[in-house]
């Protein structure tokens, strides 16, 4: 197992380094274009309260219309793999995603045709179909919907970083309910 860890880690660390390529080659701005700025606490605030209220529902409809239970690590994986698979599911994919989603791919769609809609709308159904391993549907139609609120969050706020802290804390929560 600790190979597709590392792979995994491998493979996220690469992600984000194509960003920092791809941003240079094109000249983007990274607070400008790619969204690369702290927002202000009240904001983040706001949309960390918000995303707490739709998990809520999330986890409501999770428990009313899903009977898949969540697979524990603690059998699975050693401490060592466990806390490297926290780190990137926490940490390295939240950041790697949301600047490929909601920093270079927003910030290219936003300024075609398609504009602020097509740029919360494609990312959104781009992200739910790289993580088409989650095969039930409901869990597929939360991810989108989570997709959609961190494009909304992306553009409201005019930060990409507001969006990795959305993306980690759902994250941070999934990796809770496989190691307690």
């Amino acid at each position: 197992m600790m190979n597709s860890t590392g792979l995994n880690l491998a493979m996220m660390t690469l992600s984000i380094g194509i960003v920092v390529l791809v941003s240079r080659k094109k000249k983007l701005s990274l607070k400008r274009d790619l969204g690369i700025v702290i927002p202000n606490w009240r904001v983040v605030l706001l949309w960390v309260s918000l995303f707490i209220f739709l998990i809520a529902i999330e986890d409501y409809l999770f428990s009313q219309f899903s009977d898949s239970a969540v697979e524990s690590w603690k059998e699975k994986y050693t401490p060592l793999e466990m806390l490297l698979r926290g780190i990137g599911i926490v940490v390295l994919a939240p950041i790697a995603e949301e600047l490929m989603f909601r920093g270079l791919l927003f910030w290219r769609i936003k300024n075609s045709p398609l504009s602020t809609y097509g740029a919360i709308l494609i990312p959104a159904f781009l992200f739910t179909a790289i993580h088409i391993q989650y095969s039930e549907l409901l869990t597929l139609a939360v991810i989108f919907i989570d997709g959609l609120f961190y494009g909304l969050a992306r553009h409201f706020s005019k930060s990409v970083v507001l969006a990795i802290v959305l993306h980690s804390l759902s994250n941070l929560g999934a990796v809770l309910e496989r190691i307690l």
